[in-house]
């Protein structure tokens, strides 16, 4: 016993010690990393002598002679401030985290692997620019500059951390291709509805057609909920933003529900690795939250006279951001040297992605254009039926090599004519190992198909928009931006206004890419991709505003297919009631716009709750907090919180019995709103019946007050007894996660690199977008991460936030310094001339060619 008893007296002091030497590494190497933000330094490659303004947030603001000089001290400020992201970023899209973080992401790897973004990547270089390739290359001389004589524990905390656990690594240098990458893992993240087209051909197989369609409502639900593009359609060869007629067609579907059942097994796998790819940016469906607002009005709804514009992408919650603030600019603009922008990037690629120049301001939102289709393939061995003949699969072996192993592991990806095949990644997994396994043959396989897997010139695209003066040479930009699909808003110092759908999106012969097609029947191959010429847009619409937030693009009357995952509209609809009936505004009042917390939907279902005759006193003591509520979720709201609560129990109860796998359990947010929105009309629907109670078929009212009783002990349980206790923000807590130490199970490293407990408002389909996981929980997994609004009439009057800082270093100063301000909603100045920056700067650092 005497033994027994010392061992929790051991286990204290060796945790003590580890402890306290983990903070004295952190204390020794963080700062080591720390980069320098002022003095002179010698940067091989540069042409001239190049300025760095950082002001009190750290935001690099860089001046500069010629393009290359501005993009390789772009490439150098990025690796001083976010190296190990960048890292980070180039393994995620090159498939190669084994070899960071070893067998743990085997099975990640051996998924991007097969879907070859960096193969297409590698392609892609050959389509750009030659103007683009310049500037890629002259990035990546900043980059590799900064790394120059500088070990991996000096560029990032992460590699001290990683070497403990036996990483031996030294970073390579960074490549043309390294940017593009990333390219294909953003088109991914923003883009992917690969999982709800799996999802509901599972669901499909399971309940039927009818039931399954009843859990994927139609657009646009019943009221008003306006699409971005009100009017317009393709005339001849070109979009007709005027045009009234309706040229809808009717669309076919694919797979029979027999067909869909027999395929369950290997959808079911397929859906189920997808979900293993890390999405650094979040899930792509406006139901995961991720998402974006942005809006823009003119000059005749301000008071001021000039237009504003307004953005805020709803991502996954990280730290660091997504994005990196950042200024570029040539210090004489002219056709030699024409960048003088400002904005957010992405530390791992040159250029501005969000942000405005000296003559326009953009902001993007993603669209939810569909632009991947699923195809169930008949394969015998390592041929694919086409047709009535079988024809080879294209077989490629690619290695991957994972830490601590001293033989690479062995992968054969195949692919169809439509694309990879997805299925083969977990047969392929049974059997991967150090010497090369071929998978066992099987009947279906599923393929995807992928605008993104295609080459494009989305890099230029980027870059084009930087330096665009105008809408004509906007929408040129926008014509090269193949993936992701985007909302593009646009407005300019000229008074200006307009949208642009960009993105390739594919032509569909037959069916509508809503589940699987039969990949041997060529009717359901794609007849090509959509013109750019024949995409929405508007210019200037007689309305004075646009707003472009995740809604469906345009009405029944285009021609063509374009998605079935938009928002259902609930925060487009809040955004346009309020620029439609605000007085002119102003940017304190337009900055107000962003913390709109109302929850449209709930008009929907409150009334019908407060009807409910519930027995039990107690409960009805959580049923009144509903009375007279304003639909506010507002932190502090008690109402907030019951409601919220409430809808995960109608969710558990309604769906959980006949979709048991927690794969398909709802999410919370647009598209399960939008189902209960449909079904609480719907008193004896099926979905309401507990098919596990055979000799009983419950009814609506019957769940509702189910729902409510549970909500009420689950609050309870969370909070307190007292209502007056209840507040949504206690539920409703911001925890900002690393993306890879900070979710790496261990405790004290996860706490030197999370940072977060914020309460906050706001919700899923709220403007205020600060979403969750209702199979998880309450806690915030995705919302804005950053806000921007731009005044066209004093540029300088602009105001931002990022989610984070600027820096990448844990503990670093620029770590979290923005997060305060984000989850208190406040903005900070976004000043982009030389006078205003100058006046603002609190660092400053010349960068000169070396020799």
């Amino acid at each position: 016993m005497r033994r027994i008893s010392r061992w929790p007296i051991f286990t204290a002091v060796v945790l003590i010690l580890a402890l306290g030497t983990l903070a004295s590494l952190a204390i020794a190497t963080v700062r080591t990393s720390f980069p320098e933000s002022s003095g002179r330094l010698m940067v091989s490659g540069l042409k001239g002598q190049v300025e760095v303004l950082r002001d009190s947030y750290g935001v690099p603001h860089i001046y500069a002679d010629n393009p290359e000089d501005l993009f390789e001290a772009q490439g150098y400020v990025h690796a001083q401030d976010r190296f190990f992201e960048m890292d980070f970023r180039r393994h995620l899209a090159a498939g190669r985290l084994s070899e960071l973080f070893g067998l743990t992401q085997l099975e990640t790897d051996a998924y991007i692997r097969t879907l070859g973004w960096r193969r297409v990547a590698e392609q892609e270089l050959a389509f750009l620019a030659p103007s683009t390739r310049r500037y890629l290359d002259a990035y990546a001389a900043g980059v590799n500059a900064y790394l120059a004589g500088r070990s991996a524990r000096d560029l990032s905390l992460e590699y001290s951390l990683l070497g403990l656990q036996g990483l031996r690594y030294s970073p390579a240098p960074w490549t043309a291709v390294d940017s593009v990458a990333w390219l294909k893992v953003m088109a991914w993240d923003l883009s992917s509805n690969l999982t709800q087209e799996a999802d509901r051909a599972i669901i499909t197989g399971k309940v039927g057609a009818g039931r399954a369609a009843q859990l994927y409502p139609g657009y646009p639900l019943e009221g008003d909920f306006a699409p971005i593009v009100r009017r317009g359609d393709v005339v001849g060869k070109a979009f007709d933003p005027t045009a009234k007629r309706s040229s809808a067609r009717p669309l076919v579907a694919g797979l029979s529900n027999d067909q869909l059942r027999q395929a369950r097994n290997v959808l079911e796998s397929a859906a189920k690795i997808n979900k293993m790819v890390p999405h650094v940016l979040g899930s792509g469906s406006a139901e995961s939250g991720i998402g974006s607002n942005s809006w823009v009005v003119a000059g005749s709804h301000t008071e001021s006279g000039k237009a504003i514009l307004s953005n805020d992408p709803h991502l996954a919650t990280s730290i660091p951001s997504a994005f990196a603030q950042v200024g570029l600019h040539c210090r004489t603009v002219s056709e030699v040297c024409r960048f003088d922008v400002s904005g957010f990037s992405m530390a791992a690629m040159p250029g501005v992605v969000i942000g405005k120049n000296n003559k326009i301001a953009w902001g993007l939102t993603t669209s939810y254009v569909d632009a991947q289709d699923l195809y169930l393939e008949d394969v015998r061995g390592d041929t694919v039926r086409q047709g009535d003949r079988y024809v080879p699969l294209r077989v490629i072996t690619e290695e991957i090599h994972v830490r601590g192993e001293d033989q690479p592991r062995t992968i054969r990806i195949r692919s169809s004519r439509h694309g990879p095949l997805l299925s083969d990644v977990d047969q392929r997994l049974q059997q991967v190992s150090p010497s090369r396994a071929d998978p066992n043959p099987a009947h279906y396989a599923v393929a995807l198909s992928w605008t993104a897997l295609q080459p494009g010139r989305s890099m230029d695209a980027l870059l084009a928009i930087d330096r665009a003066q105008n809408f004509a040479e906007f929408r040129e930009a926008a014509a090269l931006l193949s993936a992701p699909s985007q909302n593009l808003i646009y407005a300019d110092t000229d008074g200006n206004i307009g949208y642009q759908l960009s993105g390739t999106a594919p032509d569909r012969r037959t069916g509508n890419g809503t589940k699987p097609s039969p990949g041997w029947d060529t009717e359901y191959d794609w007849r090509g991709t959509i013109p750019f010429g024949k995409l929405p847009y508007v210019y200037n619409p007689p309305s004075g505003y646009l707003v472009a937030a995740n809604q469906q693009v345009i009405g029944a009357q285009y021609p063509y297919p374009l998605g079935s995952s938009f928002s259902y509209g609930w925060r487009s609809q809040e955004i346009i009631d309020r620029l439609r009936d605000a007085p002119p505004l102003t940017v304190d009042s337009a900055e107000a716009i962003f913390y709109d917390d109302t929850i449209r939907f709930a008009a929907d279902l409150v009334p019908i709750l407060l009807k409910i005759k519930v027995p039990d006193p107690w409960v009805v003591e959580g049923q009144r907090t509903l009375v007279g509520w304003d639909y506010s979720a507002t932190k502090d709201s008690a109402a907030a919180a019951y409601f919220n609560v409430i809808c995960h129990n109608i969710f558990k109860f309604t769906f959980r019995d006949e979709l048991p796998e927690e794969d398909l359990w709802p999410t919370g947010g647009d598209r399960w709103y939008a189902v209960l929105t449909i079904l609480i009309n719907e008193v004896e629907n099926p979905w309401w019946d507990d098919v596990r109670t055979p000799d009983k078929i419950e009814t609506r009212d019957e769940i509702l007050l189910a729902a409510m009783t549970n909500a009420r002990k689950e609050i309870t349980s969370l909070m307190s007894r007292d209502t007056d206790q209840w507040q949504w923000g206690k539920l409703h807590r911001v925890q900002l996660q690393n993306p890879t130490l900070g979710k790496s199970g261990i405790k004290p490293i996860e706490r030197l690199f999370n940072r977060g407990g914020y309460q906050v408002g706001g919700g899923p389909a709220v403007v205020n977008a600060m979403g969750f996981d209702d199979r998880k929980g309450y806690a915030v997994t995705s919302g804005p991460a950053m806000r921007m609004l731009i005044d066209l009439g004093d540029l300088d009057a602009s105001r931002w936030v990022n989610q984070s800082g600027v820096s990448g270093h844990a503990f670093h100063r620029h770590y979290d310094d923005q997060t305060e301000l984000w989850a208190g909603q406040q903005l900070w100045p976004f000043v982009s001339s030389r006078g205003a920056v100058e006046a603002r700067s609190s660092s400053r650092q010349e960068l000169l060619p070396s020799g």
